[in-house]
């Protein structure tokens, strides 16, 4: 018959889990495996990381010392850590209903095995979207997370890396919104057309992620956002946004459509370099970039290379950014960002009292022929307060 199945060491770290479960807490989104942040292990509530700044005067050389006027600028940054939880309760019968039970003899005790159970469900299924989960919390907080992935029910505030930057006036913002184009009309519908003064098929193409802001009236705000662009015409596009209940003529004219692509990612991309600080553009800052711009910025190098010197650069500067970029899944869709790793930091506790996964079975105890799964986590992000201007944005936010 099923058992608790027993764990010589049950934190993330443990054998068992490791493989499975370490990388939801342990680098989530990849900011540690990046570069991307200064890791903080072991944390029980609240981490004070000490910032200091100064400056250097040169003076008149002198046999006397005298102390330059200036006073050390020094601050702090406080990391708290969350703590939250994921609960599952599965059914033996979910697993004897699948393609599973075709490997099991009848009458075999291994349809009381949790091994089977554990491997299937919670390798095949609740991990990856726990992993995806995670790096969504850890950048963009508690809002946004795709419904087919899962959601976030606990109580405590968790703002999310970009959040954290979009709250900060210090931090550099770079406006993407150069080759914005003006939504002069919408069309209602189970998906929304979006009309435009001029043809937009040389610089938009069906697939594209865009970037709407901007839109008022009555209940009109519900373009803003991120979309993908499902259908394309010489002066419309459709997103797929439910807006059936809406009035078009409530729309107030003031959307734009903003955008990053292969038609125009060279140019952002030289914009964004020309911006970051030198002393971070010489300590090697990577060039952080969403899913969505990876192919974008394929192809945008490829017509570049293909044009020979005749582009905004040179393919050996193109090479040289290329060798920078890193792509996270869960980024803000059209935003390029900059940060040196010690300009943010991550957290997570891995000694043993929290960071756990616990499988129970619980026919034993109350005849319900299920397993109780149990997966605690800990983490906590933060940015720098003194230096939060050497960390730069180029976002549709801006």
């Amino acid at each position: 018959m099923a058992a608790n199945p027993t764990f010589s060491n049950r934190t993330y770290a443990g054998e068992f889990f490791a493989e499975m479960f370490a990388p939801i807490v342990l680098d989530p989104a990849g900011l540690e495996d990046n570069d991307l942040a200064t890791v903080i292990d072991r944390n029980k509530y609240k981490e004070t990381i000490y910032e200091g700044d100064d400056t250097v005067e040169l003076q008149t050389a002198s046999p006397n010392f005298t102390a330059q006027s200036s006073t050390g600028d020094v601050g702090e940054v406080n990391l708290t850590l969350v703590p939250y939880d994921f609960m599952k309760q599965m059914s033996l019968d979910n697993l004897r209903e699948s393609w599973f039970s075709q490997n099991i003899a009848p009458g075999s005790l291994n349809d009381y095995d949790y091994t089977p159970l554990v491997d299937f469900y919670v390798g095949q299924v609740y991990t990856p979207k726990l992993k995806q989960a995670q790096d969504n919390l850890v950048l963009n907080g508690k809002s946004g997370l795709d419904s087919s992935i899962g959601s976030y029910s606990f109580s405590a505030s968790y703002t999310g890396l970009y959040g954290l930057f979009n709250a900060s006036s210090d931090i550099r913002k770079i406006s993407i919104a150069g080759d914005q184009i003006a939504i002069s009309a919408v069309v209602k519908g189970t998906t929304t057309g979006l009309t435009v003064a001029s043809d937009v098929r040389d610089s938009l193409a069906v697939g594209q992620i865009i970037s709407i802001r901007g839109a008022g009236g009555t209940g009109w705000t519900a373009i803003n956002g991120d979309f993908e662009i499902q259908a394309l015409t010489a002066t419309s596009v459709t997103i797929n946004v439910d807006t059936d209940a809406l009035t078009n003529g409530d729309y107030d004219g003031n959307a734009t459509i903003q955008f990053i692509n292969a038609n125009n990612m060279v140019r952002k991309m030289a914009t964004h370099l020309r911006s970051l600080p030198a002393q971070v553009r010489r300590n090697g800052a990577k060039i952080v970039i969403p899913e969505h711009l990876e192919l974008e910025w394929q192809y945008a190098v490829s017509e570049a290379q293909q044009n020979g010197g005749a582009y905004y650069l040179r393919a050996h500067d193109l090479q040289l950014i290329n060798s920078r970029i890193v792509v996270l899944d869960n980024a803000p869709a059209n935003t390029i960002g900059s940060w040196l790793p010690k300009h943010v930091f991550y957290g997570y506790d891995l000694s043993n009292d929290y960071s756990t996964v616990n499988v129970v079975w619980q026919g034993d105890k109350t005849l319900d022929q299920v397993y109780r799964l149990k997966g605690a986590m800990k983490t906590g992000i933060a940015i720098s307060s003194k230096f939060a201007n050497e960390i730069t944005l180029s976002t549709p936010d801006a």
